[in-house]
C-alpha cells in the first residue's frame, strides 16, 4: 500500500488526521516507538542508529497547538536507551536500557524507571532481579492497578521472545508470569501495550501463522479466563513490511512501520530526498483512530 508522506507524520488514508505540527517529528531517522504523558502534553520517542548500535530517548513538549523541537531527554544519551512508557498516573517513566546494572555485570537490555515530578526527571532506577535477568527485557507497559507487562527472553519462554506480566506490591515488582497461550506461541511475540484498565493487549509477532509479512500487530481481549485468541489487525496498520511498537493515546493507535513511501527515484535529487526523508524504510511513526481499527 502506498501512503502519502506529509511534512510531519506519515498519516494513514481515510482516517482522522493527527494534530501534530510540521517538521518536528519523523525526519528520516529511525524512530521506533512513542509514548505520551497522561495529560497529552509530553511526547517521548526513541531514535536509533542503524542496527541499533546506539539509541537515545528524545522529548517534545506541547505548548498550545505547537510542539517544541525534539531534544534528548536529560537522563539519556550516555547509554543505549529505548522504548519509554509513562505509567498511567504519569509519576514514572519506564524504559529499557543497556546502562550499567547495579551490583552485576552484563550487556543485556534491562528495565528501568525514572520519577517525573513537577516537570523534573529523577535518577533512573533499576527494576531489580525479579524483573531483570541475564536475558533481555524490553518494552514496559503499565496498568492502573500497577501490573507491568513486558517482553523478555527468559528460561521459560515458549518462543525466543515472550510477553510477561509482573505484579506490584508496595512499589516493588514480584511474581513474574509468562502470559502464556494463546498470546505467546512458538514464534516471537514482543512489544506489548496493555490498556490501562487491562481490557485488551496489543502486541507484535513475527512468523505467526497468517501474518501479512515482516512482523505484524495483533489484538487480544482480556476475558474472565485469560486473553482471547489474538486477531491480526488489518491494513492499513499491517503491511508486508515490519509493523511494531503499538501504543494508544489521545484516542489513537500509534505504531512504528518500516513501509516505504512513494518517491521519484529517476533523478539523483529525487533519490537523495527519498532516502533522507520519512518513508525511506527506516522506522516512522504512524497513527490511526483507535475506534476505527480495533475489533468489536
Amino acid at each position: 500500500m502506498r501512503v502519502k508522506i506529509t511534512a510531519i507524520l506519515l498519516l494513514l488514508p481515510n482516517l482522522l488526521q493527527a494534530e501534530l505540527e510540521p517538521a518536528w517529528f519523523n525526519s528520516g531517522m529511525n524512530n521506533r516507538d512513542i509514548t505520551f504523558s497522561p495529560d497529552g502534553s509530553i511526547m517521548l520517542t526513541t531514535i536509533t542508529a542503524p542496527r541499533h548500535q546506539s539509541a537515545v530517548i528524545a522529548i517534545s513538549q506541547r505548548k498550545g497547538k505547537t510542539w517544541s523541537p525534539l531534544e534528548v531527554v536529560p537522563f539519556s544519551g550516555s547509554y543505549p536507551d529505548i522504548e519509554p512508557a509513562f505509567a498511567p498516573d504519569g509519576q514514572y517513566l519506564y524504559f529499557a536500557s543497556k546502562r550499567p546494572k547495579p551490583g552485576r555485570e552484563g550487556s543485556d537490555w534491562d528495565l528501568w524507571r525514572v520519577a517525573f515530578t513537577d516537570n523534573q526527571w529523577g535518577r533512573p532506577e533499576h527494576l531489580g532481579d525479579a524483573i531483570n535477568t541475564q536475558g533481555n527485557e524490553f518494552y514496559p507497559s503499565l496498568t492502573r492497578s500497577g501490573k507491568l507487562y513486558f517482553t523478555a527472553t527468559r528460561e521459560d519462554t515458549v518462543g525466543r521472545e515472550d510477553i510477561y506480566v509482573a505484579h506490584q506490591v508496595e512499589g516493588k515488582f514480584i511474581h513474574v508470569e509468562n502470559v502464556g497461550s494463546p498470546v505467546n506461541s512458538a514464534v516471537d511475540e514482543f512489544n506489548a501495550f496493555i490498556a490501562p484498565d487491562e481490557s485488551y493487549l496489543l502486541f507484535g509477532a513475527h512468523r505467526r501463522e497468517g501474518e501479512i509479512g515482516g512482523g505484524d500487530i495483533y489484538y487480544s481481549r482480556k476475558t474472565a479466563t485469560g486473553f482471547s485468541e489474538p486477531i491480526l489487525l488489518p491494513a492499513p496498520v499491517n503491511t508486508d513490511r515490519l509493523d511494531y511498537c503499538p501504543s494508544v493515546a489521545n484516542g489513537r493507535l500509534y505504531f512504528t512501520s518500516e513501509r516505504f513511501g512513494s518517491a521519484d527515484l529517476t533523478t539523483m535529487p529525487g533519490v537523495e530526498k527519498a532516502y533522507q526523508s520519512p518513508g525511506n524504510g527506516f522506522g516512522d511513526i504512524y497513527s490511526v483512530n483507535i475506534d476505527a481499527i480495533l475489533p468489536e
